[in-house]
């Protein structure tokens, strides 16, 4: 995946430097496929900063609780932490019995330099690959959204309506909104979420 954010950041006008960058100080996975794409597509800066905020505010849940989680630690220490805190480390952290904060770094530290040696790697090699091949990294967002969204789907239909109307919706207002209509389709699909998916499954853990 850190190869295939590295072949669309480039293409989407990205110096190699700034692409690999941006994955040792944003390092936010999907939300930088998403950047690279909304760059691609002229998207203004406000509208990239606001969409990557609605992305990304799951981490300040996570964050939380895996700091909540932790025995001993310090200011430095949690702020580091909160920056290494994505999906994977966080699912790792939290299946873990261990409530060392070490335990969460080293979890952590190894898919963040995975991720930014995938980003270098990708820089490295794109020039090297057939057109074929770079080209088909295109839709490496929407398979690892794909990914995320087809175990949840097949637990709990209810996100799968969901999705499908936050679709339908940003498809509707793309053409009126251009790449606004993602954080708007995305905020109006978790508000209606918060009525048609039952809390027990959201509070069970399994979404």
């Amino acid at each position: 995946m850190g190869i295939g954010y590295a072949a669309i950041a480039i293409k989407a006008g990205m110096s190699p430097l700034q692409t690999v960058s941006m994955s040792f100080l944003v390092y936010a996975g999907a939300g930088q496929f998403i950047a690279a794409s909304m760059l691609a597509s002229s998207a203004s800066l406000m509208a990239i900063i606001l969409t990557q905020f609605v992305v990304n505010l799951r981490y300040f849940v996570m964050s939380t609780c895996v700091l909540n989680k932790v025995e001993e630690s310090n200011l430095p220490l949690n702020i580091f932490a909160g920056h290494l805190t994505v999906d994977e480390s966080f699912a790792m952290f939290s299946l873990s019995s261990e409530s060392s904060i070490w335990t969460f770094m080293g979890i952590a530290l190894i898919a963040w330099a995975g991720w930014c040696l995938g980003a270098a790697i990708g820089v490295v090699i794109l020039d090297l690959l057939p057109v074929i091949v770079t080209n088909s990294f295109n839709i490496s967002l929407y398979a690892l959204f794909v990914a995320i969204l087809v175990p949840s789907i097949k637990e709990n239909k209810q996100i799968g309506i969901l999705v499908l109307i936050t679709m339908i919706m940003n498809a509707i207002l793309t053409p009126i909104m251009g790449n606004w209509a993602l954080i708007v389709s995305t905020l109006i699909g978790a508000g209606i979420g918060m009525y048609i998916v039952d809390d027990e499954y959201v509070l069970t853990g399994d979404a």
